[in-house]
C-alpha cells in the first residue's frame, strides 16, 4: 500500500510541481517585460535590483499558479495511469478511486495551505515592498524619470526630452511647454540639466532641474502660424521647478490596494471599514467593511480551489482517460478558466445585504459539487 501511495504522489507531484513551474514562468515572465525591464532600460533600477524585483514578483502570482499547476498535474498524472491500466489494476486489487487519489489529495491540502499563507503574508508583503522599490527608484535617482531618446509627458503641459544620461545629468535636455489645446508657447534647450529632489517654498514636492548653457524661446500667445518672431533668453546657469508629487513617492506613503493588506490589516479594515471617511454614513460603513471581508474570504477561497480543482480533476482525468499532455493541458485550462470566471462574477457581487464573502465561495462549492458527481460515478466502474 506505501509502494502504491508513494507511486501516486511522485506523478502527481512531479507533474503538478513542473506545470506550476511553467504557470510561474508564464505570469512573472508578462510582469517582467512590462514593467522590471522597462525600469532597468530607463536606469531607475540596476540589475541587483532588477533580480530583486523579479524574487517580489513570485510569492505574488504562486497562489495563481498552484491551482493550475495542481490542476494539471492531476490531469496528467491520473489521465497517464489511466490510459496505461494502473488505476484498472489498483482497482481489482480492491482499492476504490477515493482511496487510490488520497495521495494526491492530501498533497492538495498541504498546497492549499501553503497558498492561503502565501495569499495573506507572504503575497501582500512582497506585493507592498515590489511597489516601494519601483516607485522609490525616483526618489533615488530623480533623473531616471527621463528616458533618454524617448518624449516624456509625465509633467502636465511639458514634453521632455533628453539625448544621453549619464548619472544624474541629461545631456542635450530639451523642454516644451504647450497650453491647453497642445500648442507651444516656450521652448527650453541646455547643454545638460541636472535633476534633483526638493521643496518649494510652499512645501509640495518638485523636480529641480539646474539648466548649463540654457536658452529659452516664448512665442507670442496666440501666434500659431510663427507671423510674430519669438522672444528669447540666455544664461550660462539657471533653475526650473516642475511640480512632482505624484512622481516622489516615499514607499510608505504610496496608496496600497485592498489585495496587498496582510490578515492583521484586512481584519482592521473588517471593523473600520476600508476606504470609508470618518463621517461616512451607516451604509457606506457597512460596504467598507464588507469590501475587507469579501477580500478576505477571496484570499482563502483563492487558496482552497487548489485542493478543490485537484479534487475534481481525479475523477475527469480518468473518465476522460488520456495520456496526451497537450489535451490535459487544455482541459486544465477550460476548467480553470470556468473557475476564474465564475469567481470574477461572484467578486462583481458589492452589496452587503447579497453577503459577497460568502457569494465567493460559490465556485469552489460547485466544484466539488462536480467533483463528488464524477467520483460517484467513476467508482461504478
Amino acid at each position: 500500500m506505501r509502494l502504491l501511495d508513494r507511486h501516486v504522489l511522485t506523478e502527481t507531484a512531479v507533474a503538478g510541481g513542473a506545470a506550476t513551474g511553467a504557470f510561474v514562468f508564464v505570469l512573472v515572465a508578462g510582469n517582467v517585460l512590462n514593467q522590471v525591464s522597462g525600469a532597468i532600460a530607463a536606469g531607475r533600477v540596476d540589475g541587483w535590483e532588477g533580480l530583486e524585483l523579479i524574487a517580489l514578483l513570485i510569492p505574488g502570482v504562486l497562489p495563481y499558479a498552484l491551482p493550475l499547476g495542481l490542476l494539471t498535474g492531476v490531469l496528467l498524472a491520473f489521465g497517464r495511469m489511466g490510459s496505461q491500466q494502473e488505476i484498472t489494476a489498483m482497482k481489482a486489487s480492491g482499492l476504490g478511486l477515493g482511496r487510490i487519489a488520497r495521495p494526491a489529495l492530501l498533497l492538495a491540502a498541504a498546497c492549499a495551505l501553503l497558498s492561503a499563507w502565501l495569499n495573506l503574508e507572504v503575497a501582500p508583503a512582497a506585493n507592498t515592498e515590489y511597489r516601494r522599490l519601483l516607485v522609490g527608484s525616483a526618489k533615488d535617482n530623480p533623473a531616471s524619470v527621463i528616458v533618454p531618446g524617448q518624449l516624456n509627458r509625465q509633467f502636465p503641459g511639458m514634453v521632455i526630452r533628453a539625448a544621453a544620461r549619464e548619472g544624474e545629468v541629461l545631456r542635450d535636455f530639451w523642454l516644451w511647454r504647450v497650453d491647453d489645446r497642445g500648442r507651444l508657447t516656450q521652448t527650453i534647450h541646455a547643454r545638460e540639466a541636472r535633476l534633483a529632489r526638493a521643496v518649494s517654498q510652499a512645501g509640495e514636492g518638485v523636480l529641480r532641474i539646474t539648466l548649463t548653457d540654457a536658452r529659452v524661446d516664448a512665442r507670442p500667445a496666440g501666434d500659431q502660424a510663427f507671423l510674430q518672431p519669438s522672444s528669447f533668453a540666455t544664461a550660462a546657469a539657471s533653475t526650473i521647478e516642475l511640480p512632482a508629487s505624484g512622481i516622489f513617492k516615499d514607499g510608505a506613503n504610496f496608496q496600497r490596494k485592498l489585495r496587498w493588506l496582510t490578515t492583521r490589516e484586512l481584519l482592521a479594515a473588517a471593523e473600520t471599514g476600508w476606504d470609508v471617511p470618518p463621517d461616512a454614513d451607516a451604509r457606506t460603513l457597512a460596504l467598507g467593511r464588507m469590501v475587507a471581508r469579501t477580500q478576505l474570504m477571496a484570499h482563502l477561497a483563492g487558496a482552497f480551489s487548489v485542493f478543490s480543482l485537484a479534487f475534481l480533476a481525479v475523477p475527469l482525468a480518468v473518465r476522460v482517460g488520456r495520456s496526451e499532455t497537450f489535451v490535459n493541458a487544455a482541459v486544465a485550462l477550460a476548467i480553470a478558466l470556468t473557475y476564474y470566471l465564475l469567481t470574477a462574477m461572484a467578486s462583481y457581487v458589492k452589496d452587503p445585504g447579497l453577503r459577497p464573502d460568502l457569494l465567493i465561495w460559490a465556485p469552489n462549492a460547485l466544484v466539488l459539487a462536480a467533483g463528488a458527481w464524477l467520483l460517484r460515478r467513476a467508482a461504478r466502474h
